[in-house]
């Protein structure tokens, strides 16, 4: 009788191991599996996301043959981007040393003029909205911001306010630039081909507070 129970218990507990290892299995598949999902949507892969310092810049947004990522990325933003065919869209959340961008610290965007034919840098909060400002200033563009005779230019990010170009932080938090460069229809190819000698701004970490 003990030896029957033995033997119960025994195969009792293989199949506790079975169902132990197959649920093991199982979660390891599905965490994976969620995982790579979740990191290609936030973070993308080498063919659909270019960085360029701290900028980066999803290549086939908008585009009527872009790949379900790049798809999901912008409908989780709740972001109409524009056409990669026609423009090149960069952002950066993160300085030239790598570091998150906050309101509490003061910055330097400086760049030289862009081949594009039309070009705006718009800082928004870490979720993608505008920040509230007295003089409803959010962005410079081609036409708005002071350059240089040498064709120069620096925007400042400061909560206070600057001399020259200046783009109000107040206390968002987080931030993020965003860079777009406009063509208008020009080919693909040639599009292709100012991205790859595009020479993007750094960004400058002054002071913070």
């Amino acid at each position: 009788m003990n030896y029957q129970i033995y033997r119960a218990r025994q195969h009792l507990r293989g199949w506790v191991r079975k169902i132990s290892d197959w649920a093991l299995f199982l979660g390891i598949v599905l965490i994976g599996g969620i995982g790579s999902h979740w990191y290609m949507v936030e973070a993308g892969s080498m063919f659909s996301v270019t960085h360029i310092g701290p900028w980066e810049s999803w290549t086939n947004g908008a585009r009527a043959d872009t790949d379900p990522y790049t798809r999901a990325h912008f409908a989780r933003l709740g972001i109409l981007p524009l056409s990669a065919d026609i423009s090149r869209t960069y952002v950066a959340r993160q300085d030239s040393d790598g570091d998150e961008l906050y309101s509490s610290c003061d910055y330097a965007i400086k760049g030289e003029d862009f081949a594009a034919r039309w070009w705006s840098i718009t800082v928004f909060d870490g979720d993608g909205a505008l920040i509230a400002n007295p003089s409803e200033r959010h962005a410079f563009s081609r036409d708005t911001v002071a350059i240089s005779p040498d064709g120069s230019f620096v925007i400042s990010l400061a909560r206070d306010a600057r001399p020259g170009n200046w783009l109000p932080t107040g206390g968002a938090g987080r931030l993020a630039i965003m860079l777009v460069l406009q063509n208008g229809n020009i080919s693909i190819a040639d599009n292709l081909s100012q991205r790859d000698d595009e020479a993007l701004p750094d960004i400058t970490k002054v002071k913070c507070r």
